[in-house]
């Protein structure tokens, strides 16, 4: 899903999202994956490198400039979920067809969104590397719950559903289920 320019990193569309979401093909061709079980390649996690930190910096401020596009009482605003999902919900009520502006629009949201679960639940960007390639993801909290988002597959499984105003609820389950994971390991 993201479009990174980077020499080092294979990219392989995937759609995944939220920690046990199911991997797939690309937006247009969602398929259910089969489960792998213990065959399964541990995911590496890697810091982003220089272009892909400018790349989500780039996301970042497109999704500023779309939200102000779609839903202009947000305008001049700082950035929310709030503002996201009404510019998400008026894009998708006018119809895209066009292939390269919808993965444009996902990867605006999507990173838009992962940023919001960086600066509130003290998630970092990284890159993930499975058996299905290398994908721009959230990653946090590693040997204490291990919360792995994929933000761009997240926003692109709701697209191809045409599912809106997720975001905001989306972000409180994950957070709910963080705080969930670390009072069941302060129990333990």
């Amino acid at each position: 899903m993201p479009a990174l320019e980077s020499a080092s990193r294979s990219q392989a569309p995937q759609d995944q999202g939220y920690i046990g979401e199911q991997k797939g093909a690309s937006f247009g061709k969602l398929k259910g994956a089969t489960a792998l079980g213990s065959l399964r390649m541990k995911q590496k996690i890697d810091a982003l490198n220089e272009s892909e930190t400018t790349w989500v910096k780039t996301q970042l401020e497109n999704a500023l400039k779309f939200v102000e596009g779609f839903s202009p009482e947000d305008a001049g605003k700082l950035l929310t979920l709030a503002a996201l999902d009404r510019a998400f919900a008026a894009w998708v009520a006018s119809e895209p067809t066009e292939t390269d502006l919808i993965n444009t629009i996902i990867n605006y949201t999507g990173i838009a969104f992962g940023q919001a679960l960086v600066d509130g639940i003290g998630l970092k960007w990284v890159i993930a590397t499975d058996e299905q390639g290398s994908d721009l993801a959230v990653h946090g909290f590693p040997e204490r719950g291990d919360i792995l988002v994929y933000p761009a597959n997240f926003v692109a499984k709701r697209w191809e559903h045409r599912e809106t105003k997720f975001l905001e609820n989306a972000y409180e389950q994950i957070a709910c289920d963080v705080r969930a994971v670390f009072r069941r390991r302060q129990r333990s």
